[in-house]
């Protein structure tokens, strides 16, 4: 005795069988055919039946919808550390660029958020552990998917300071060189090559961009003039720098340019600042100045003077860029994600949108901090833009969070494909949740790592899928011995160290 729910009927004649009719299980082409297989034009795998590892058991996704052809987006929700959701996010992307053709794949690129740990900063070297999986090789085989780790990729991560010199964070890959702000490597030529690129901006981009509204919230604004104090100082940082004013022109680094605000604005001196125009008062005035100190403090390492030191994400570069967060400060995170954002949305509002031959495909975690539904924020307003006309920007965003109710519903509206990992179980029964059956949901509350539940438009039921183990590693430790550097070596032997005292 089995409960059946019915994905297709073909001819379209619902009359119900006759009870005592025979029951097969569908195979071959029948089963592509009950997932809808032949009415999709352009595929990618989204991953495989529980059932067996024949080919003719993998499941596709069909690409017009998440692409921006006729739709758009993916959603990701369950409980962090045991969903896997990252591991989906680039399993995905690994599926996508792997499906993609040579000219379409060459103009498609991907943004990623590193916001845990380490995961995504080893995501070029090959995961040792993948040996030791058939299974999941027997999957990588099946699905025509290559068993390899990303190529084509860059890092960004944080300044650190080595002796009087700022360099990244991750120093195992080698550094690029820049001339006038600008990566002398327009292309990177060796497909097994990677670089670690400094994350870092320039004042002048800084003031000209009004990057100053990305480090106040609506929490700052409530119940205070702040916002309009914010409007006049973006204004003028963007008009004064473009016409030379010297005390701007002076600053090398964030605290100095927070003190020019300061005594422009100053409405205690006397004479009153020069930017001042008599809309707010002195409370509001030293509201703004200690929010923008308190922020000024985190973000300092990003910004400098330093043309040099390049200025900006270069995605362009290469197809993959991981992006490394982790270790910033919350304000400082929204602040990165926030202008790389601004950044993406200008630059496609400026090129030809309408070629759907360079998709950007952006996989942010945790959106429950980025785009909360009780809230409101600039970097919020950027995610809810891209979910609602991204497509039409071929720019993709694939996002991640524990819990769908706290989020902005509009975010997980738009998106085509809405995947679930592991759920809580009063989670389970919120209505962000209403396009799983209700077998789905119980399964949801028990299901394991390397499962999902996926929903896509032309499929009118969920479906249960697994996918393989990552080929590329997930942190230090699964790197092969013979493709480490001497600074993993000497991060494992310090760990050790410090568990064995």
């Amino acid at each position: 005795i089995a409960h059946v729910s019915v994905l297709r009927v073909e001819p379209q004649i619902f009359n119900p069988p006759t009870p005592g009719l025979p029951v097969y299980k569908a195979t071959e082409e029948k089963f592509k055919d009950a997932l809808y297989k032949d009415k999709m034009a352009r595929t990618f795998v989204l991953g495989h039946t529980r059932t067996g590892l024949s080919q003719k058991e993998v499941i596709y996704g069909n690409l017009d919808f998440l692409d921006g052809e006729s739709g758009a987006h993916v959603n990701i929700s369950g409980i962090s550390g045991v969903a896997t959701k990252t591991s989906y996010a680039t399993f995905l992307l690994h599926s996508i660029f792997s499906n993609l053709e040579s000219t379409n794949k060459a103009n498609a690129h991907a943004i990623i958020f590193n916001v845990k740990g380490e995961d995504l900063m080893f995501m070029d070297k090959k995961n040792k552990n993948i040996e030791e999986d058939p299974q999941s090789q027997a999957m990588y085989k099946a699905m025509k998917i290559p068993e390899a780790p990303f190529t084509n990729i860059q890092f960004y991560s944080k300044p650190q300071k080595q002796g009087s010199d700022l360099t990244t964070a991750r120093r195992d890959l080698p550094t690029p060189k820049y001339k006038n702000g600008e990566i002398v490597h327009e292309k990177i030529n060796d497909k097994d090559a990677a670089f670690s690129h400094l994350l870092h901006w320039t004042i002048e981009d800084f003031c000209k961009n009004q990057y100053i509204r990305l480090l106040f919230s609506e929490e700052d604004y409530s119940g205070t003039q702040i916002e309009t104090l914010v409007n006049t100082v973006a204004y003028r940082l963007k008009s004064d720098y473009s016409t030379g004013l010297n005390s701007i022109d002076a600053c090398s680094n964030m605290f100095d340019l927070v003190k020019v605000i300061e005594e422009e604005t100053d409405p205690t001196d006397g004479s009153t600042g020069e930017w001042f125009d008599g809309r707010y008062t002195e409370a509001t005035w030293g509201a703004f100045m200690r929010r923008l100190y308190n922020a000024a403090h985190y973000i300092n390492d990003l910004i400098s003077d330093d043309n040099a030191k390049g200025s900006g994400v270069h995605f362009k570069q290469t197809n993959v860029t991981v992006i490394d967060i982790h270790q910033l400060h919350g304000k400082a995170q929204k602040f990165v994600v926030g202008v790389i954002l601004n950044e993406l949305i200008t630059d496609r509002e400026q090129t030809d949108a309408g070629d759907t031959n360079s998709p950007v495909f952006i996989v942010l975690d945790e959106l429950n901090k980025y785009a909360p539904k009780d809230s409101s924020s600039q970097i919020k307003e950027y995610l809810v833009d891209i979910a609602e006309r991204g497509r039409s920007m071929n720019i993709i965003l694939i996002g991640a969070q524990q819990t769908a109710s706290e989020i902005e519903p509009r975010i997980v509206s738009n998106s085509s494909f809405r995947v679930t990992g592991r759920l809580d179980a009063a989670e389970a029964e919120k209505s962000e949740y209403g396009y799983l059956t209700q077998a789905a949901k119980t399964r949801a509350k028990i299901i394991q790592p390397g499962t999902m539940v996926v929903t896509q438009p032309q499929v009118p039921i969920p479906i249960l899928l697994q996918f393989p183990f990552p080929a590329w590693a997930t942190k230090s430790s699964d790197i092969p011995e013979e493709q480490k550097t001497v600074k993993n070596r000497h991060a494992e032997n310090a760990q050790k160290e410090k568990e064995l005292q």
